[in-house]
């Protein structure tokens, strides 16, 4: 076992697996079993193991002489890593182990092995072999470190420039690099992991175990607390003094994260960071989609969304007339409670999840494009049909009619100015609304928040490009506004409102 900077050897030939993505999203190396391969997934933010995977009998061991090793290698917990330094989710882990050593000191060892990814992860096989040309000079855990910290300078000359700026033998890593010295090197990580059983990046074992909790600070600290040698005797009152795992409970009483030690408590809600990455894991599953099934979704999103104006005019119908907007309203938000808890792509939604992955160079703006037009296309004439539906066909009484007819007046009424900001509040509630429900836990409050802040758009009389298309097209159905109307009266400024930057959330990123 060589200890931070040194490198072991080994003379195993890679035996390469295909690699796939799981239906959770994961980048994940296909057992035998599997044969199907979708590259179009990115590697997952936690371990997600494949139907056919059986741990090996006594888990994974701690490590070997070939492992790089960071810490004590006679720590009392080990924490191994599989990890692939072109993997997103990777680089989002890496910061969480930096907390660990930081929190647990000389307690816990951290092992790193290679698990790239290559098919769809083109970079990793290079950066991986990169950081073990550096430890031939003595700089493994130096450029693993800055590798993570600049996953876009993953290219051949910029791991040159990373060697250059860590001071190492320049021309030697060149030549390593050109000559793929370290293949093998990484390759038997990878083959490592395959025969324990790894099939995702980033994965994790905790003194053998595998760990399948989520990649945050304090879960993993507590994992860590509860598998390390004592454990179980410390955890029921028993005196073990300077014991193990007595050291490892006095490091995690003494983190500055706020929380008792581990296992005492548990955070009722999520940090800004974990709902900025569980809206990323959303956004990546936009992504992800085809044409197709982007365009069928949006085109259901577009229907449903008749049903806020369905439910709003046939409502107010019911009240006087003083009334017909307060409590017409009420139903307002019906449409986007199909939308929401059915997971069916709306435009002004997406004007705010598929950004996150262009910001963080995830994706490309022509992808978020692609993802936009299909979209959007899709939305209106999901609302077209809806309109058409509600104009011809009687399903509105003579009353609803009227009040119907009433708020679609009342979105033509409005300047081009006026529809554009509140365009612009409409767009900024329902953003926030993205965000408050991937930070929702249950069910009932994502309810409770769609009810609120969608009832809020409603009565307020803001502009909301999708379901205002619906309201207008049903009275160019019944022949009472033309098509150009709806177009440059209604859909151009509210659309541009709906989709203008907003407030950027605040988090750690």
């Amino acid at each position: 076992m060589q200890a931070d900077d040194e490198m072991g050897r080994s003379g195993r030939r890679p035996r390469g697996r295909p690699q796939q993505a799981d239906a959770d999203g994961n980048a994940v190396a296909a057992p035998a079993s599997v044969v199907a391969v979708d590259l179009e997934r990115p590697c997952g933010p936690s371990v997600v193991l494949a139907p056919s995977f059986r741990p090996p009998e006594g888990g994974e061991r701690y490590a070997d002489n070939r492992d790089h090793v960071r810490g004590d290698p006679e720590a009392p917990v080990t924490l191994v890593m599989y990890g692939d330094f072109d993997c997103p989710h990777c680089g989002d882990v890496y910061p969480v182990v930096q907390q660990l050593r930081e929190a647990l000191g000389d307690e816990l060892a951290v092992v790193y092995r290679h698990f790239p990814l290559e098919e769809i992860h083109p970079r990793a096989i290079q950066a991986a072999e990169a950081t073990e040309a550096a430890a031939e000079q003595g700089a493994f855990w130096a450029m693993h470190d800055r590798l993570y910290e600049h996953q876009d300078e993953l290219a051949f000359e910029e791991l040159v420039d990373h060697a250059r700026a860590l001071s190492l033998d320049v021309d030697r890593f060149r030549e390593d690099l050109e000559q793929r010295r370290h293949r093998d090197r990484v390759h038997a990580d990878f083959d490592a992991g395959l025969e324990t059983g790894v099939h995702s990046a980033p994965t994790f074992f905790i003194n053998g175990d595998l760990y399948e909790g989520p990649n945050r600070f304090e879960a993993m600290r507590a994992a860590i607390a509860t598998r390390s040698p004592g454990a179980a005797a410390v955890g029921a009152g028993a005196a073990v003094d300077g014991g193990p795992s007595a050291g490892i409970r006095e490091a995690i009483d003494r983190s500055k994260s706020g929380a008792p030690a581990a296992g005492e408590a548990v955070r009722d809600r999520f940090s800004a960071d974990e709902i900025f990455q569980r809206i990323v894991a959303t956004a990546d599953e936009e992504f992800a989609r085809s044409n197709r099934l982007l365009f069928l979704s949006g085109l259901a999103a577009g229907l449903s969304i008749t049903l806020s104006f369905v439910g709003a005019a046939t409502l107010g119908a019911a009240v006087p007339a003083n009334l017909a907007r307060p409590i017409g309203y009420l139903l307002y938000p019906l449409g986007f409670l199909f939308i929401v808890m059915g997971g069916y792509q709306l435009f002004t939604e997406n004007t705010f999840t598929p950004v996150t992955l262009v910001l963080t160079r995830i994706a490309s703006l022509p992808a978020l494009l692609r993802v936009w037009g299909v979209v959007f296309t899709a939305n209106i004439l999901g609302a077209a049909g809806g309109g058409y539906l509600l104009a011809n066909t009687g399903v509105f009484g003579p009353e609803a009619a009227a009040v119907a007819a009433d708020l679609a007046h009342h979105v033509l009424d409005l300047s081009w100015s006026e529809l554009f900001w509140k365009g612009v509040i409409a767009g900024w509630l329902v953003a926030g609304l993205v965000w408050l429900t991937h930070a929702a836990r249950s069910a009932t409050a994502r309810v409770l928040l769609i009810f609120t802040i969608i009832y809020t758009v409603g009565v307020a009389g803001l502009a909301h490009s999708v379901i205002g298309s619906a309201e207008v097209l049903y009275l160019v159905f019944q022949g009472e506004v033309t098509i150009a109307r709806f177009l440059s009266g209604f859909l151009v400024p509210a659309t541009l409102g709906n989709t203008r930057p907003r407030p950027k959330p605040q988090t750690g990123l």
